[in-house]
C-alpha cells in the first residue's frame, strides 16, 4: 500500500476501500481533528483573532501520522465545503511534520468528488488539487465568531436570568435569530384580533337543475367584497334573489405545469418534513447513509450525490443519462423537448451538484430490499424529484367562467388533467380547481338560473406557527445560516428547552421568551437577522478572496465588545437589572412577581428581592401569554391552584401521612408531607384507561418532548397514552377518551366522531 486516502466518515472509508484495491489504504479522520479548547475562549483577540487550536483526537492523529509516514502519496479526500477544507488543512499541518522542524509537503494532495462511485473517485485521484486556504480562512472566521458570541454572551445570559452559571442557557449566533422568529410569530398570534367576514356563493344552472355548478362572489360594483356581518350578508342574499345572472366572460385554454428543480439541502429537508414527517436531523442522517454507501447485490455503492449543497446544478453527463432513461423506460412523450436547466440562487456557493441519484437506473423498487424503510422513503423522494426534472410538462384543460348579476361579479374555474407528464413520477398536490366539473355548453350572454345562495360565516385566522419546513424556508429566504446547518440549528434550540413541538409546529417555551427578551435588550445585534445574513455574506467574501479573515472578525467584534462591556457594568451595579415582570402580585409586599430560573426550572420571585423573599413554584405545563415585555400568567396560576385544591390531599401508601402536590422540573407529582418519608406518586386524571381493565390515566412527563402527556397506570403492561388531558370516558365508544379541543370535547379514537360542548 503506497497510497493513503483520508476521508471524514468511517462508513465512507469502508466504501471507498472496496473500490481502490490493494495499492490504497483508506482511513477516516472521524470529523475535525483540531478545534478550539472546550473550557476556555481559545482566541487571541489582540493578536488578530489567532485561534489556539488543540488536537481533540490525539490517538487517532497518532495512528494517521504513523500510517502516512511511509506513503508516497497522501490524498486528503474530506468534504468539499468550508468545514471539509479546514479538516484537510489540519490533517496536512499535523501529518506533514517530519519531527525535524520541517514538513513533507510534496506527497500531500487534495482530492474532491461529489459522489461515492468508483468512476468519480478514480477521476478525482487522477486530478488532485491544492488545499483552498481561502475556504479554510472562511471556516476559521465562522468558528471564531461563533465562539466569541457563544463563549462571551452565554455566561451573561445564565448569570442574569438565573443568577448562576446554569449550562442549559446559551446564545448562539444563528440559533438566536431562529428562536426570535418563533417567538415573534407567537406574539403575532397572541395579539391577533379575529375579524368576522362572510363568503357568498351561488348555485347556478342553465336549463336543468341537475347541471348546477357553484360560483363565488369576487366583486361588488368593481370592488372586493367587504361583508362583515350576517345582516350585510342577508342584504346581499336578498339582492341576489332578485338579480339577473348572465355569463359575461368565458375562457378555455390549455395550462402547463412544470416540474420542480432537483433537491438542494434545504428543499430536501423541507420536503422530507412535509411528506415523510422526518426531522431535518433525521433527514440528514439518512441521506448520509445513502451517500456513503449501501450494500447492493454487486457490492457497496453510494446511492446519492453529496447531501450538503445549495446548488441546483446537475452534471451534463447525469442529465444525458437521465434523458436516455426517460426515453427508454417511459417513452418519448414523457421526455422534455430540451434539456431543462434550473437557475441557481445568487447566494449559492455552487461547490456541489444538486442532490440526485448516482445512477438513475437504480429505481427505488429495484433496490428496496437492500434499504431500511426510512432509507427507501428518502431515496424514492430524491429519485422521483430528479427524474421529473427532465420530463415533459403536465397539461391541463382549464375553463374560467365569469358571471355578472346587477353589479355583482362571480367567478369559478375548473381544470382537467389531459396529460400527466412529470406527474407520472412526481406526485404533487392536485390544483385547487382540479376536477371541478363545469358545463361545456355555455356561451357569453347566456342567462343562468339561480338555485340557491350560500352564506358562510368566517373569521380571519392568526398567522400559523412555524413547522420545521416553514422555519427552514424562512431561514433560507433571509440568508440565515447555511443549508447544512439548519438541522443542527433546530436541534439545538429544542435541546436547550427554548421551544417545543406541538402538532408538528414549534411553540416557544417560557425560557425561550426570556432568552429572546434578554438578547433583544442587551445584544440586539445578535438577534438581528440582517447582521447574521451579512455575516454569511462576509464569510463568502473571505472564501472568494474579497476580504480577509482578520478585518472581517474585527468589524463584527467591535459592536459585540461594546455591548459586553455595557452588560458587565450593568451586572456589577445591579445584579437584578434584567427582569421579566408578570401580572402576579406579591402576597407579602407591594411588589410584583418576576420570572426567574434555577437549574432550568422556572419560578416566580418578588421584584423586591432580596428584601422580600416571596417565591412561587411554577407548573411545567402552565399556559401563559407574553405581551409588551410582560408575562401574563396570573389567571392560569389561579386555575392551577383551584384544580389542585379539587384534587385534595392523598394518603401516603407507605406511612399513611398526607401527600400534597409539588412541582418539579419534570411536571407535578404528589409528595409525602412526612419529612422522614420520601414517597411520591403520580397525579391521576380520574379517567379510566380505555385500553385495559383496572387502569387509570396518570399525568406523565416526556423529557424527550419536554411536555406533559397522559399514560396508563398499568404501564408497561398497558402502553396507552394521549397527549391531550383526558376529561372523561367517551360515552359513544370504548376505545377513546374525551379531550378538549377549542370549545368542544372530542374523542381520541379517530374512528369515533363523537363530540360534546366543552361548556
Amino acid at each position: 500500500m503506497d497510497n493513503l486516502v483520508i476521508v471524514e466518515s468511517p462508513t465512507k472509508a469502508n466504501t471507498i476501500n472496496r473500490y481502490l484495491g490493494s495499492k490504497f489504504e483508506v482511513r477516516s479522520s472521524k470529523g475535525h481533528v483540531r478545534d478550539l479548547p472546550k473550557k476556555e475562549l481559545g482566541v487571541e483577540i489582540e493578536k488578530g483573532f489567532q485561534p489556539n487550536l488543540v488536537i481533540n483526537q490525539k490517538k487517532l492523529v497518532k495512528k494517521l501520522k504513523k500510517a502516512s509516514k511511509d506513503k508516497s502519496n497522501v490524498f486528503l479526500a474530506t468534504d468539499n465545503d468550508r468545514e471539509g477544507e479546514a479538516i484537510a488543512f489540519d490533517l496536512y499541518e499535523l501529518l506533514s511534520q517530519n519531527g525535524n522542524g520541517g514538513k513533507e509537503t510534496g506527497k500531500f494532495k487534495r482530492i474532491i468528488f461529489n459522489e461515492i462511485t468508483k468512476n468519480s473517485i478514480e477521476k478525482a485521484l487522477d486530478n488532485p488539487t491544492d488545499i483552498d486556504l481561502k475556504k479554510v480562512d472562511a471556516q476559521r472566521a465562522r468558528r471564531i465568531l461563533d465562539r466569541l458570541v457563544g463563549y462571551l454572551i452565554s455566561p451573561l445570559l445564565s448569570k442574569t436570568v438565573s443568577g448562576s452559571r446554569f449550562e442549559g442557557l446559551s446564545a448562539g449566533r444563528v440559533q438566536s435569530v431562529a428562536l426570535r422568529y418563533i417567538v415573534e410569530r407567537e406574539e403575532e398570534r397572541e395579539k391577533f384580533d379575529p375579524e368576522e367576514y362572510w363568503k357568498v356563493a351561488v348555485d347556478l344552472y342553465k336549463e336543468k337543475k341537475s347541471d348546477e355548478f357553484q360560483m363565488n362572489l369576487k366583486k361588488i360594483r368593481g370592488e372586493k367584497p367587504d361583508i362583515g356581518s350576517e345582516e350585510q350578508a342577508n342584504e346581499v342574499k336578498k339582492k341576489l334573489t332578485e338579480a339577473r345572472f348572465e355569463v359575461s366572460n368565458l375562457k378555455d385554454k390549455q395550462n402547463k405545469r412544470s416540474p420542480l428543480p432537483p433537491f438542494i439541502t434545504s428543499t430536501m429537508q423541507r420536503a422530507a418534513s412535509s411528506v415523510l414527517s422526518f426531522t431535518p436531523s433525521k433527514t440528514m442522517s439518512i441521506a448520509q447513509t445513502l451517500y456513503e454507501g449501501v450494500e447492493l447485490d454487486k457490492g457497496v455503492e453510494g446511492l446519492i450525490t453529496y447531501m450538503r449543497t445549495d446548488s441546483t446544478r446537475v452534471a451534463k453527463e447525469a442529465n444525458n443519462e437521465l434523458r436516455k432513461f426517460i426515453n427508454k423506460e417511459l417513452g418519448s412523450d414523457y421526455l422534455s423537448e430540451k434539456t431543462r436547466y434550473y437557475q441557481k440562487s445568487s447566494a449559492a456557493q455552487d461547490a456541489h451538484e444538486a442532490i440526485r441519484p448516482t445512477d438513475v437506473r437504480r429505481r427505488p423498487k429495484k433496490i428496496k430490499k437492500h434499504l431500511s424503510s426510512d432509507q427507501y422513503k428518502l431515496y424514492k423522494l430524491i429519485w422521483d424529484r430528479f427524474v421529473a426534472t427532465q420530463m415533459s410538462e403536465a397539461r391541463y384543460r382549464r375553463r374560467k367562467i365569469t358571471v355578472k348579476a346587477n353589479g355583482f361579479q362571480f367567478k369559478t374555474s375548473g381544470s382537467t388533467l389531459v396529460f400527466d407528464g412529470f406527474l407520472k413520477v412526481l406526485k404533487l398536490k392536485p390544483l385547487k380547481d382540479q376536477d371541478v366539473t363545469l358545463p361545456d355548453d355555455l356561451q357569453v350572454g347566456d342567462r343562468l338560473n339561480l338555485k340557491k345562495v350560500d352564506l358562510s360565516q368566517n373569521f380571519t385566522k392568526p398567522p400559523g406557527r412555524y413547522t420545521e419546513a416553514g422555519l427552514i424556508k424562512k431561514l433560507e429566504k433571509q440568508g440565515i445560516g447555511r443549508p447544512s446547518t439548519y438541522a443542527s440549528i433546530i436541534s439545538t434550540i429544542q435541546k436547550r428547552d427554548y421551544i417545543v413541538k406541538r402538532n408538528s409546529s414549534f411553540v416557544p417555551t417560557l425560557l425561550g421568551y426570556v432568552a429572546v427578551e434578554f438578547l433583544e435588550e442587551y445584544f440586539p445585534e445578535i438577534v438581528e437577522p440582517d447582521l447574521t445574513a451579512k455575516m454569511e455574506k462576509a464569510l463568502d467574501e473571505i472564501k472568494d478572496g474579497e476580504n480577509s479573515k482578520e478585518k472581517t472578525l474585527a468589524k463584527f467584534y467591535a459592536p459585540l465588545k461594546k455591548e459586553l462591556n455595557r452588560v458587565e457594568d450593568s451586572l456589577e451595579s445591579n445584579e437584578n437589572s434584567f427582569q421579566i415582570p408578570t401580572d402576579v402580585e406579591c402576597s407579602s409586599c407591594d411588589g410584583h412577581m418576576n420570572i426567574r430560573y434555577w437549574k432550568g426550572s422556572p419560578y416566580l420571585s418578588c421584584s423586591s428581592w432580596p428584601e422580600c423573599e416571596e417565591k412561587i413554584s411554577l407548573p411545567s405545563d402552565i399556559s401563559f401569554t407574553f405581551r409588551d415585555g410582560k408575562v401574563l400568567i396570573a389567571d392560569e396560576l389561579e386555575k392551577k391552584k383551584a384544580e389542585e385544591k379539587e384534587l385534595g390531599e392523598k394518603e401516603c401508601p407507605k406511612c399513611g401521612s398526607a401527600m400534597e402536590i409539588k412541582h418539579g422540573k419534570y411536571g407535578r407529582f404528589y409528595a409525602c408531607t412526612n419529612p422522614d418519608c420520601d414517597e411520591t406518586a403520580s397525579v391521576s386524571t380520574g379517567v379510566e384507561c380505555p385500553n385495559c381493565d383496572g387502569g387509570e390515566l396518570l399525568e406523565r412527563y416526556s423529557r424527550k418532548r419536554k411536555q406533559t402527556f397522559y399514560g396508563c397506570s398499568n404501564y408497561p403492561d398497558c402502553k396507552y397514552t394521549t397527549n391531550d388531558k383526558p376529561i372523561k370516558q367517551c360515552p359513544a365508544c370504548e376505545s377513546g377518551v374525551l379531550v378538549k379541543s377549542d370549545d368542544k370535547l372530542v374523542c381520541t379514537n379517530k374512528s369515533c366522531n363523537h363530540e360534546e360542548d366543552a361548556n
